[in-house]
């Protein structure tokens, strides 16, 4: 659902004073089976919170680990791609309004009566905002 609002939240976008109203939209993504468990990651993905993308990129790619950063790399392509073909979006203006890893357990527990047989995965949830101008109305014809 989209909310309208004058500004965006992201404190690096340019903030500028227009008279029509601006689009904001958010959208949630969820990177399944992630294997970042490393502190520095923990560390990188605290820094990305309400980033614009390129200045995240240049923040996940001062990574020293090559594993690591290549997989950051990866995920934020990815979903800019999927935010620019889906959503129409502009890169200039999509920033990480918050990102996470959540770790899920995976038992059968039909299968398994134990509970030493559970496997752990992460999950990298990131939420994306963007922003774009509302679309114009065309005048009524008079005839």
């Amino acid at each position: 659902m989209a909310i309208l609002v004058p500004l965006p939240k992201c404190r690096e976008l340019p903030r500028v004073h227009r008279t029509s109203p601006m689009i904001l939209k958010f959208i949630m993504i969820n990177a399944k089976n992630t294997p970042l468990i490393s502190q520095d990651v923990n560390q990188i993905l605290k820094h990305l919170k309400k980033r614009s993308f390129y200045r995240a990129l240049t923040i996940a790619s001062k990574t020293n680990n090559i594993i690591e950063r290549n997989y950051i790399l990866q995920i934020l392509y990815s979903i800019a791609t999927y935010s620019e073909n889906n959503h129409s979006t502009d890169l200039l203006k999509l920033w990480i309004e918050d990102i996470y890893l959540k770790k899920t357990i995976n038992s059968n527990q039909f299968i398994d009566k134990s509970l030493h047989n559970l496997n752990c995965n992460n999950n990298l949830i990131i939420k994306l905002g963007f922003q774009y101008k509302t679309p114009p109305i065309k005048p009524e014809p008079l005839w």
